[in-house]
């Protein structure tokens, strides 16, 4: 008996989760080829933040929140933006506009770290830092169309002095 005989006398839904398999698998095979920079940009944007961090508190900054607010606001933005579909924009917003000054980003920055997001459960692309996450998800999705909120958090903050732009 052949090879796609066999394959044809088993159940439909066999047949399906295969081939769904043997495309995952493969699919996983080849981007493991194409490693990505990923792990440079965390060091890079781990870097900067800290001596971000020192600067802004050497010029008498304080942060407007407790240091483990910090990391709770990074996973509100990151599981607002990291599906496919139902994302959060608004929220997303919401949460960057609390902060309130060039600290807050910083930390806000250095506690999101990179963070990998998913299409239907699949990694897509490069692991994002914050900004680069924002900038992809609420400036260039569905074609500019969603950039007003970029706008919106670049004004709040404009407003409040700090000097960070998205």
């Amino acid at each position: 008996m052949k090879l796609k005989d066999k394959f044809s006398s088993l159940p439909i839904t066999i047949q399906y989760a295969l081939i769904g398999g043997g495309l995952f698998i493969g699919y996983k095979l080849v981007s493991g080829f194409f490693k990505s920079g990923s792990e440079q940009l965390t060091t890079d944007v781990l870097t900067t933040t800290q001596d971000d961090i020192t600067k802004f508190i050497n010029q008498g900054q304080t942060p407007s929140f407790q240091v483990s607010q910090y990391p709770i606001f990074a996973n509100i933005i990151y599981e607002s933006t990291k599906y496919g579909i139902g994302d959060s924009y608004g929220t997303v917003v919401d949460t960057l506009k609390k902060l309130k000054n060039n600290l807050d980003v910083a930390l806000l920055i250095k506690a999101y770290g990179t963070k990998q997001n998913y299409v239907f459960g699949i990694p897509t692309g490069e692991k994002r830092d914050l900004f680069t996450n924002i900038q992809n998800e609420l400036g260039n999705e569905y074609g500019g169309v969603t950039s007003y909120r970029i706008t919106q958090i670049n004004n709040n903050w404009l407003s409040k002095g700090i000097t960070y732009k998205l």
